[in-house]
């Protein structure tokens, strides 16, 4: 029997199909009693901390939100990572507290503005300043969402030769202009806090480079409240004959699976054949786009030739 699984993650959809048996258990793609390497552990390791990156920031942050690169000057650095964490966690305090007084600001402003309003129905400039609060103070009072990632960097020359710095990678939510979460983050240099951009770099592109360095530690936190992606299975939808079409003559067909998945654009394909149960698996990673230009090009890894959904 076959088996389609939807996964989606905001806007992100990956479709998975692969053999399970009657009773929904999956086929077994080793031999019974055998191990993975420890370099097949380790790529495992990567694809599932990729994947799990990649669907919770397209399931809690768009282009609304921000992506930024906080750091650290190099004679602020602390020299050992719990301190580190404890100012990015600080910091986060901070942002969530401005927040919170920058919308009470802007609702007295909103009263003001809407008296005016009133009073001068016909100004447009009123009326657009109106709906501008209001989105603003929408976005200030929703929870506020995190994802961090900490890397370590170690000087091997010069004047910090033997030192040790840091540098984080943050998903935030927005409400707040970028210069004011810059200055916010006092320890470093730069900051260089955007907009998160999906249809410009790719929707998956931020979670695999924030994923990019395993060093056999906790990669990234997050806080308690970010969406999870929904999962979805139907079992018997599709023939076993239908999936190895799939895997071999439909992996470049962008019509086929947009024409399937109406309302999605199509990012990619790839199938791989498992030798041990003599069975195709194909995934495809499709994409919600408000943009009608073309998504940049995702060029395949080898994290993504892999047995797991």
């Amino acid at each position: 029997m076959q088996r389609e699984k939807h996964t989606k993650s905001g806007p992100l959809l990956e479709i998975d199909f692969y053999s399970i048996w009657a009773d929904g258990r999956r086929l077994p793609s080793r031999a019974p009693k055998t191990k993975e390497t420890s370099e097949e552990q380790k790529k495992y390791n990567r694809t599932v901390a990729m994947k799990k990156l990649v669907r919770l920031v397209n399931a809690n942050f768009d282009s609304s939100d921000y992506f930024m690169h906080p750091t650290y000057e190099p004679s602020k650095a602390p020299q050992d990572e719990k301190a580190a964490r404890r100012d990015i966690v600080n910091y986060l305090r901070r942002v969530k507290s401005r927040r919170e007084r920058e919308a009470k600001r802007l609702k007295k402003e909103l009263k003001q503005a809407e008296k005016a309003a009133e009073a001068l129905p016909d100004n447009e400039y009123l009326a657009e300043s109106v709906k501008g609060l209001k989105g603003k103070i929408a976005k200030l009072s929703k929870p506020m969402k995190y994802i961090y990632v900490i890397e370590k960097q170690t000087y091997k020359s010069g004047k910090h030769a033997g030192r040790v710095n840091w540098h984080f990678h943050l998903f935030v939510t927005g409400g707040l202009d970028s210069r004011t979460l810059e200055g916010m983050w006092t320890n470093g240099l730069r900051t260089n806090c955007n907009h998160y951009q999906p249809e410009k770099f790719g929707p998956e592109a931020a979670g695999k480079y924030m994923a990019k360095d395993p060093q056999g530690a906790k990669r990234f936190c997050y806080s308690k409240n970010l969406k999870k992606p929904r999962e979805k299975t139907k079992d018997g939808g599709v023939s076993r004959l239908s999936v190895e079409r799939m895997a071999t003559e439909r992996v470049d067909d962008s019509a086929f699976w947009e024409k399937r998945y109406k309302g999605y654009r199509f990012l990619r394909c790839y199938s791989r054949f498992n030798e041990y149960n003599g069975r195709w698996y194909v995934s495809v990673v499709m994409y919600k786009s408000k943009d009608d230009g073309d998504l940049p090009e995702w060029k395949e890894d080898e994290w993504l030739t892999s047995d797991y959904a």
